[in-house]
């Protein structure tokens, strides 16, 4: 008798235990991510590759096993980079995920898509070889054991900061006035950015200085709906100004990314302030500078994020000011 048909089906559609045991363990796995994506607990955790690793592994896992069934190396990498296509326009706009947190993490994912299609194909091979069984339980521990290692040895602050300059033909006296306060910004003026123009992040719209309990304040706005402030620490009229920030509600966090915070436990947006340098009879430099605390394992990936975004952000400041003061 023909063993392919010893159960009445042919031996290529027989679901091997080995296939079946890895599906359950990777739709468990996915379930457990999204659970603790929306419990927020993101927000103040250290294991940034388990968070980052566990969705996009568990879903390329499932799509290439058991979605569209194709165990070749081809679909390996076919089957997950078509779903993530898929997906990352459906968090966009259907979810009001920010743009800024899509793209920073589409590597990430992309890579532990690819990784669980990988896995499904050689466990299934190895399945049709062997008829071996996959340990349900002790391959539900390893993401939990990885985040779990990551909890228990926090990484260390690293601080960073981001400078920018402008040379302005303009004295000292006339550009000092914009950096103190700098009113009714409108969506024209500035300069063409990555951040704004593309990621969506949005222009400021004014800042002023204020008297508040007896300490001076910078009220910062930015579109219709970011709001925070930059509490002044150093002030000598006609050269510099620095500040701490604060952010008093999460408007901020709204409208960047919904799962870290600016002054939360992973990221602290701390410091900045403007200075200003005579080049000769009027024409000065201006200098603007922000300093962040960051705090996670992926300190070499996200410094380059906040050089592009923080930095675009006092390009199009210094542009405003420079159109302002000439």
């Amino acid at each position: 008798m023909d063993q392919s048909s010893d159960d009445g089906a042919p031996e290529n559609r027989r679901w091997p235990p080995a296939g079946l045991g890895f599906l359950l363990a990777m739709l468990v796995c996915m379930l457990a991510g999204v659970l603790l994506l929306n419990s927020g607990a993101m927000e103040s955790s250290y294991a940034g590759f388990g968070f980052l690793m566990m969705i996009p592994f568990a879903l390329g896992g499932l799509v290439t096993g058991a979605g569209l069934r194709i165990y070749t190396s081809a679909g390996c990498i076919f089957a997950p980079v078509v779903l993530f296509a898929v997906i990352f326009p459906f968090v966009y706009f259907g979810l009001a995920e920010g743009l800024v947190c899509i793209l920073m993490a589409l590597p990430f994912w992309l890579a532990a898509g690819l990784g669980g299609g990988l896995a499904a194909y050689l466990i299934r091979r190895r399945a049709e070889r062997e008829l071996a069984r996959v340990n349900v339980m002790a391959l539900l521990t390893v993401p939990f054991a990885f985040i779990y290692v990551e909890e228990v040895s926090p990484p260390q602050w690293q601080e960073r900061a981001v400078v920018r300059s402008v040379t302005i033909a303009a004295s000292a006296d006339e550009v000092w006035p914009l950096l103190v306060s700098i009113p009714g910004i409108t969506p024209d003026e500035g300069k063409a950015t990555f951040t704004h123009d593309w990621i969506g992040i949005p222009r400021p719209s004014g800042a002023r200085l204020i008297k508040r309990d007896g300490e001076l304040v910078r009220e910062a706005q930015w579109g219709r709906d970011i709001r925070f402030e930059e509490r002044i620490t150093q002030l000598s009229p006609g050269q510099s100004i620095a500040w701490d920030f604060a952010f008093p509600d999460d408007s901020v966090q709204a409208y960047t990314d919904r799962h870290i915070a600016p002054d939360g436990p992973l990221l602290t947006i701390a410091h900045g302030g403007y200075r200003i340098e005579p080049l000769g009879k009027d024409s000065v430099r201006v200098t603007l500078h922000t300093t962040y605390r960051m705090r996670s394992r992926l300190g070499w990936y996200l410094e380059p994020w906040g050089e592009l975004l923080l930095g675009d952000v006092e390009d199009n400041v210094l542009a405003i000011i420079k159109q302002r003061a000439e």
